[in-house]
This record gives structure tokens, C-alpha cells and sequence, in this order.
């Protein structure tokens, strides 16, 4: 899973695969492995949504997700930051037919059966990893048929929406 943060030191990029972390920030890039940081981690409860990390140091990383927003604190300091809407645009695409970009969960419905869009209009937000990705219309269209529900669970490349191309008119 691919992550992007707004920093006051600029653009963050956080990319996640299994254990392996990769992190590019500005010019700067590492990569480590979860296992090698983390001892545990503790889940919230219901009046205390904090998450902790207890990495394998003894200190406790804490965390909070407010939206898009995420704020750190760990050894005495703190950090916050945005998580950048990623944008699942498929340019060039000429398929009538909206996949899923990854598997997750439909949070929202932007659109209807009839309404036509711009190019780059969102027509639904998907959740995955905890992260909203917008999933935009690829050309100028009209929505005729939404296969998927709010809060419907999907895969990876299963259809969410049939579109019907609208050519612009030629003058």
C-alpha cells in the first residue's frame, strides 16, 4: 500500500508492502522492516482511540488518525501530517467498465444512474489500509449502471461502475 502525507518539510511518501517499509521523503529514501522496529502493538478502545506501538527499544510510538490527518508522538516529540487523497484515474482508459484499484471497502457514492461527468469528477470513494482513495471518471461521461453499494466490500479489479463514454461534440 502506497501512502502519500503532507509534512510541513514537504511531500512524504510512505510505501508498504508485508513487513518491508519504504520511505522517500524529498530526495532522502529508506527502507526497513517492520519486525526490525516493532514489539507489539496495542489496539484502541472505545475511550481511548490512541494506537500504540511498543518497538522493540522499549519506547511507545502513539498514533491517532483523525480523517485525513495523523498525528505521532514518539520520544518526546510530535509530528502531524496529511494524508494525500490518492487519485485512481486510469488515463487514456477507453473501457466502459470502473475497477476497483485495490480491494477495500465503498465508503461513498458520488454519482447516480444518468448523471453525466467531466473527466476526473470522483464518482466514489474506496477505503483501503484505513485511506480514502478517490476513484475518478476517465473521460466525459454518463453513469449507466453502479454494481456496488456504500459499504460494500470489494476485490481487486471487480467492476463498481459501467459508463458510457459522451464524445464531445465537433463544431
Amino acid at each position: 500500500m502506497d501512502y502519500l502525507f503532507e509534512t510541513k518539510s514537504g511531500s512524504a511518501s510512505v510505501y508498504v508492502s508485508g513487513s518491508q517499509t519504504r520511505v522517500r521523503l524529498g530526495k532522502d529514501s529508506f527502507s526497513f522492516h517492520l519486525e526490525d522496529w516493532i514489539k507489539e502493538e496495542t489496539h484502541p478502545n472505545e475511550t481511548n482511540p490512541l494506537r500504540s506501538v511498543t518497538m522493540k527499544d522499549g519506547s511507545v510510538l502513539q498514533y491517532l488518525k483523525v480523517r485525513n490527518e495523523i498525528f505521532l508522538h514518539w520520544k518526546g516529540e510530535i509530528w502531524s501530517g496529511k494524508l494525500t487523497e490518492r487519485q485512481y484515474e486510469a488515463g487514456g482508459q477507453t473501457s466502459p467498465e470502473i475497477k476497483s484499484p485495490m480491494p477495500g471497502k465503498v465508503v461513498q457514492i458520488s454519482t447516480e444512474v444518468g448523471r453525466e461527468h467531466k473527466g476526473g469528477e470522483t464518482l466514489l470513494i474506496l477505503e483501503a489500509m484505513k485511506m480514502e482513495n478517490a476513484v475518478k471518471a476517465p473521460y466525459p461521461c454518463r453513469v449507466e449502471e453502479i454494481r456496488k453499494s456504500q459499504g460494500d466490500l470489494v476485490q481487486q479489479d471487480e467492476v463498481l461502475i459501467i459508463l458510457h463514454r459522451i464524445e464531445p461534440e465537433k463544431t
